[in-house]
């Protein structure tokens, strides 16, 4: 096999494999935004949670105004919109994520493949050099019966 050859697909398979690796490092960072999203839904549920039974106890005391239910539902509604909100940029991480994922996959295949066309490229050249030895073997064998 043709060096030139050869190099073209070691110089594929490295740039192969850096996208591979790039990709992973994309993906690491995709799933610490997807759990980043996670904990701040987790978080603003919390804080929900916490409101409607503090809400809940100040009711059943009677201390609760008109003003304050007032304040309570204004709140109670930021936070639901909030919530929702953050849940949509939780799917979008979830679907980027998905897509990287995708993507890394893709590449390990790619990458695979001019590993194969390597590998391949080496038993031809092997297969090769082993000829041209065995040929120039034979040829001294003939050249010593000649004389």
């Amino acid at each position: 096999m043709k060096a030139h050859k050869k190099k073209t697909i070691s110089k594929i398979l490295k740039l192969k494999d850096s996208r591979k690796k790039e990709l992973e490092l994309e993906v690491k960072i995709a799933v610490d935004r997807v759990d980043e999203a996670e904990s701040e839904i987790k978080t603003l549920q919390n804080d929900y949670e916490d409101k409607v039974k503090y809400f809940n106890e100040s009711n059943e005391k009677g201390s609760i105004d008109i003003n304050n239910i007032n304040s309570y539902y204004d709140f109670f509604s930021r936070i639901n919109g909030m919530i929702d909100k953050q849940k949509e940029v939780h799917v979008e991480r979830q679907v980027e994520l998905k897509s990287l994922k995708d993507s890394l996959i893709n590449a390990h295949k790619d990458k695979r493949v001019f590993e194969i066309l390597n590998e391949r490229a080496i038993k031809a050249d092997q297969k090769e050099k082993s000829l041209s030895e065995q040929k120039e073997i034979d040829f001294i064998a003939i050249s010593r019966r000649i004389k």
